[in-house]
C-alpha cells in the first residue's frame, strides 16, 4: 500500500470510531471508561516526571493524556490528523496556556532538532507503515536532545478492544519488530559522534494484565544517547548478542526444558515454588524472569500476579510472543529493564524470587537493598545462583567467569550481603549435588538426543553446549563451582515467617 493510500485508509478508519469523540472511540472498547481510570495512571507513572519539559505529542487524540502532560510541562505540541479530535483536546484543555494544537500529520510535523525534551505517543505507530516508523524514529532522534526521551505505547500482535471494526487497518506489530528500528536508528553528528537511542524500559500494560489477562499493550521508553563509538557498551548488548542471542536461547532451552533457562528446569522450580508457598493474589517479583516459564507455572498453578523482569530483550520479546501465541490468559506481566536501576514502589510485592540470574550482577548490596525495599513487611525471598568456592579460581574457571561476565560469590559473602540489606531469617543451602545431578540428566537427554540435536542445531552447536556441561561438572568435581539456594525474609513485627511455609517446606527442605 503506498503512503498517500495508508493515510487514506486511516483517515476512514477513524472517521468511522470516532464521530463522538469519547474516550470509548479512543480505545476501542466498551470498558474503556473502567480501563481508562487504571491505565493513564499507569502510563504516566512508568513515563515518569516530565515537569518543565517541553514536549512533543504525536497522536494526542481527545487529549487523555495532554492534560496530565501540560499541568506541569514547560510546554506540549498537541498533534493529531483528526479535526474533530484536535478540536475536542482544545476545549478540554486550552485552559493550560502551553499547549500548541495542531491538526496535521506526524510524518508532516516540522520541528527544529533539540527542541524537545520528550517525544510522546500513545498508540499512533501502529497507524503508520514500516517505512514510516523508521523515518519518524530518525525524526525523534533529532528533535529530543541528547539525554531526552522517546516514550510510546502501541497494541502489538492482535487487537485488544472489543468494538466491532468492519475494516481494520492497524498494524499489529511484533514488539520485535519496534526494537528492531528504534535500536539501529543513529544520527552521527559534526563532531563525529553519534546519537543513538537506549532502551529504558519496554513491558506489557498491567492494566490490560489484570483486566483482560493480555500481555499485548506494550509500552517503551528510550533515551537518547551520544556516544564516541557507533554503539555503546552495557551489559544488555553483552547479554543479547553473547550468551543470550536467539540461537543460544533455543540451546539452553533444550537443555532446560520448554520455557526454562535455569538449572533443574522446571523440576527446580516447583521445589522452590513450594518452599514459598504461594499463595492466591499475591503479587510476585521474578528477577531475571528469562522466558518466563517460570512466571507461567506460578501464575496457573498458584494464582499468583507474576511481574517479571529480564535484562535481555531476546528473552522478554520471545516470552512476549509465545504468550500472544498461547491466547495470554495469565497474570503474568513482561519487561525488559534492568534490576538494578528499577524502581518500584516500597513494599508492593508479598514475593521475589531469582533463578539463576544475578551471577551476572557486580553491585549485588544495592541490589539487595531494592529487593528489601520493594518487599512488603513479611515478604519472602529465594534465590538460586552460581556461587565459588573460597580461595583463588583455578586458570580456567577465571578464565571462564571473565567470558561469561560473571560475578560469583561464595555462599557465606551472599548471606552476609542479605544480612546487611536488612533481611531476616537468612538461610544459605549449599545445594551442589542437586546442581550436579542437574546437570548429569541434563547432559544424558541431550547426549542420548544427539541426532536431534545435531539436526535442530549443528554439531559444533552440540559440542559447545556438551562441552560447557562437561566443564561444569569438572568444576564442580573440583571443588571451585558451587550451588548456592538463599532464603529470607522481611522482619514483620509479630510475624512467624515459617507459620506461612507449606508442611514439609521449612529448613530442612532446602537443607
Amino acid at each position: 500500500m503506498t503512503t498517500d493510500a495508508e493515510r487514506e485508509a486511516q483517515k476512514a478508519y477513524w472517521k468511522e470510531h470516532s464521530e463522538n469523540a469519547t474516550v470509548e472511540a479512543m480505545m476501542l472498547d466498551s470498558k474503556a471508561a473502567d480501563i481508562d481510570k487504571l491505565e493513564r495512571p499507569e502510563v504516566l507513572k512508568l513515563l515518569g516526571p516530565v515537569d518543565g519539559l517541553r514536549i512533543a505529542e504525536l497522536g494526542a487524540g481527545i487529549g487523555r493524556f495532554t492534560g496530565p502532560l501540560a499541568s506541569v510541562a514547560k510546554s506540549v505540541v498537541a498533534l493529531d490528523f483528526m479535526e474533530n479530535l484536535i478540536d475536542q483536546n482544545r476545549a478540554s484543555n486550552a485552559h493550560y496556556g502551553n499547549i500548541d494544537f495542531r491538526c496535521g500529520d506526524a510524518m508532516e510535523l516540522s520541528l527544529a532538532d533539540g527542541s524537545c525534551d520528550l517525544a510522546f505517543s500513545n498508540w499512533l505507530l501502529m497507524y503508520l507503515g514500516d517505512a514510516e516508523v523508521q523515518q519518524l524514529a530518525r525524526n525523534m532522534l533529532n528533535w529530543v536532545v541528547e539525554g531526552g526521551t522517546v516514550f510510546f505505547r502501541e497494541s502489538c500482535f492482535r487487537q485488544s478492544g472489543d468494538k466491532a471494526r468492519k475494516n481494520n487497518p492497524t498494524h499489529y506489530r511484533n514488539p520485535r519488530e519496534y526494537f528492531k528500528i528504534f535500536d539501529s536508528v543513529q544520527e552521527v553528528l559534526p563532531d563525529g559522534r553519534i546519537a543513538h537511542f537506549e532502551l529504558v524500559l519496554c513491558k506489557s500494560v498491567d492494566t490490560y494484565v489484570r483486566v483482560k489477562q493480555n500481555q499485548n499493550q506494550v509500552v517503551w521508553k528510550w533515551k537518547k544517547v551520544v556516544d564516541d563509538e557507533a554503539s555503546a557498551a552495557s551489559q544488555r548488548h553483552f547479554l543479547d548478542s553473547q550468551q543470550y542471542h536467539s540461537e543460544s536461547i533455543a540451546r539452553y532451552e533444550r537443555m532446560f526444558g520448554t520455557g526454562f533457562i535455569s538449572p533443574g528446569g522446571k523440576e527446580a522450580h516447583q521445589e522452590f515454588c513450594r518452599v514459598l508457598n504461594l499463595q492466591p493474589d499475591e503479587q510476585v517479583l521474578d528477577v531475571g524472569c528469562g522466558l518466563c516459564g517460570g512466571a507461567h507455572y506460578m501464575a496457573r498453578n498458584y494464582g499468583c500476579y507474576v511481574y517479571g523482569i529480564d535484562l535481555s530483550v531476546n528473552m522478554i520479546l520471545t516470552a512476549l510472543e509465545r504468550a500472544a501465541a498461547a491466547g495470554n490468559g495469565d497474570k503474568v506481566s513482561f519487561e525488559v529493564s534492568d534490576c538494578c536501576k528499577r524502581d518500584f514502589p516500597d513494599a508492593s510485592f508479598d514475593v521475589v524470587i531469582s533463578r539463576d540470574t544475578l551471577l551476572h550482577v557486580a553491585d549485588k548490596e544495592t541490589l539487595f537493598q531494592r529487593l528489601f525495599k520493594v518487599l512488603r513487611p513479611g515478604g519472602r525471598l529465594l534465590i538460586s545462583d552460581y556461587c565459588k568456592a573460597e580461595g583463588q579460581p583455578s586458570e580456567g574457571f577465571a578464565a571462564y567467569i571473565k567470558q561469561r561476565g560473571y560475578n560469583l560469590r561464595t555462599l557465606e559473602e551472599y548471606r552476609g550481603l542479605l544480612e546487611q540489606a536488612g533481611f531476616d531469617g537468612v538461610a544459605a543451602f549449599d545445594r551442589t549435588e542437586q546442581f550436579k545431578a542437574h546437570l548429569q540428566r541434563e547432559l544424558s537427554a541431550a547426549e542420548a538426543g544427539r541426532e536431534e540435536w545435531v539436526a535442530s542445531f549443528s554439531q559444533q552447536e552440540y559440542d559447545e553446549v556438551t562441552g560447557s556441561w562437561h566443564f561444569k561438572l569438572e568444576r564442580v568435581a573440583a571443588g571451585e563451582l558451587q550451588w548456592g539456594v538463599f532464603r529470607a525474609f522481611k522482619p514483620k513485627e509479630g510475624r512467624d515467617f515459617h507459620a506461612r511455609e507449606a508442611p514439609g517446606a521449612g529448613p530442612q527442605a532446602l537443607a
